[in-house]
């Protein structure tokens, strides 16, 4: 079963049945006017080493989300749980309801079919369990430790961001990174670890935890916020290689008496390239998204009856528009979810990428070689495309001062569509 929850109110549940019951008649009879609600999605990039600038990007994070006039928003990288703590916390005056589920390496795959509806077997044994996997997990973290330590030289350190250590080890990296699946396995465990581990805890867990191969010790990474209140708080546990994936669900009470239900989501990245080795038991990067947009369709006919629905997030994946430079990313997924959902953007909306090579907290380096793409967002269950008010790209500013520059809040931007729900 999906894991529930209760969502408790601010207010009174003597106030909410008044508010709840406005321009409806005591028998519930006569039609109600239509709303405009505005909804968000967004990747705020709480993700440790893996992306820059975190420390610097935290507080105008949760200041930007407390200051928004969205009435309801989908976060995705929010990987810690006090993150999503500070972040509700912070943003309670704007959106005192909101939903979250606190996950770990236990937390078991409610929906773990494959392709051909079988669950694959789990693992037996911790991945860098044997001999020689164990001396070259060491050599590999060794060298993370004397190159790019936050403690210099110490076991007690983290690593200082992924940039270093895709620079500073590929050589110690090699024996795992190509070799068999059990190698790959274990360069995975201590991969997924960089963004927020120490060293010897890698050292520790790695050989010893057989399920260790999954980042931010299996914690999920969406959050729901929203001004008005929620019911049918669920999480349904996906299968995700690297990365905890789950369909966070809740059903949105507007105003006017209407429900919304709203689906936040972030779907396995494509990786390409040598550093990102599929280790999951899906085929492949391209092939266990595609089945998560599966199992995610599946999820919706199954719990939304006919309410109206959102779905949206960062969904990895998105069409080429050569006249924007967006490049295609994942393309077959969002034409799966295209066949069922209408996109939730006005006709003259001209797309922008939301993962964009300019964006220096997405490009650092500044990579003469990295695409653009628009892989966030915003889908519509049981409402027609015509009741999409209007679209734009958010959270797109440059605002967080770091050294000499100013940068956006995340590597992502977000996508807000305003839609009208009967």
């Amino acid at each position: 079963m999906m894991r529930s929850l209760v969502v408790l109110s601010i207010f009174t549940l003597s106030i909410f049945t008044f508010v709840a019951g406005c321009g409806e008649s005591s028998g519930g009879t006569e039609p109600r006017d239509p709303v405009d609600v505005t909804v968000d999605t967004f990747n705020v990039a709480l993700a440790g080493a893996f992306i820059p600038f975190e420390v610097a990007r935290r507080p105008y994070i949760i200041e930007a989300i407390a200051a928004s006039d969205a009435d309801i928003l989908c976060l995705q990288e929010v990987w810690d749980q006090s993150d999503k703590v500070a972040i509700r916390d912070g943003a309670a005056e704007a959106f005192p309801h909101s939903a979250f589920f606190e996950d770990d390496l236990d937390t078991p795959v409610e929906d773990a079919t494959n392709q051909q509806g079988e669950v694959p077997p789990l693992p037996t044994t911790a991945p860098c369990a044997e001999e020689p996997l164990t001396s070259q997990m060491n050599t590999f973290v060794d060298c993370l430790r004397d190159n790019c330590s936050t403690i210099p030289d110490s076991d007690d350190g983290r690593t200082t961001s992924e940039a270093c250590a895709a620079a500073s080890c590929p050589e110690a990296a090699l024996p795992l990174l190509f070799g068999d699946a059990e190698a790959q396995r274990c360069y995975a465990c201590v991969a997924t670890q960089l963004p927020t581990e120490t060293f010897a805890d890698m050292r520790s867990r790695c050989p010893t935890v057989v399920n260790q191969d999954l980042a931010f010790q299996g914690q999920n990474g969406v959050m729901i916020l929203s001004r008005r209140p929620l019911k049918n708080v669920e999480e349904l546990v996906i299968p995700g290689t690297y990365n905890r994936r789950t369909i966070l669900s809740a059903t949105v009470e507007l105003l006017t008496g209407a429900e919304l239900d709203t689906y936040c989501n972030h779907l396995t990245p494509i990786f390409s390239g040598p550093l990102f080795p599929y280790t999951g038991q899906y085929v492949g990067w391209q092939e266990e998204q595609e089945l998560q947009a599966e199992k995610l369709i599946n999820y919706v006919t199954e719990t939304s009856d006919n309410r109206p629905a959102v779905i949206l997030g960062d969904l990895n994946s998105g069409r080429a528009f050569p006249a924007q430079d967006i490049v295609a990313e994942g393309e077959e997924t969002l034409i799966l979810l295209e066949t069922v959902y209408a996109p939730a953007y006005t006709t003259d909306y001209t797309p922008l990428c939301t993962f964009c090579s300019t964006n220096p907290v997405t490009n650092p380096g500044n990579d003469p070689d990295e695409t653009s793409v628009w892989i966030d967002h915003i889908l519509l269950d049981k409402l027609p495309a015509a009741s999409v008010v209007s679209t734009e790209r958010v959270y797109d500013e440059d605002v967080v001062p770091v050294g000499d520059q100013t940068v956006p809040l995340s590597d992502h931007f977000g996508m807000r569509s305003v839609i009208t729900v009967p």
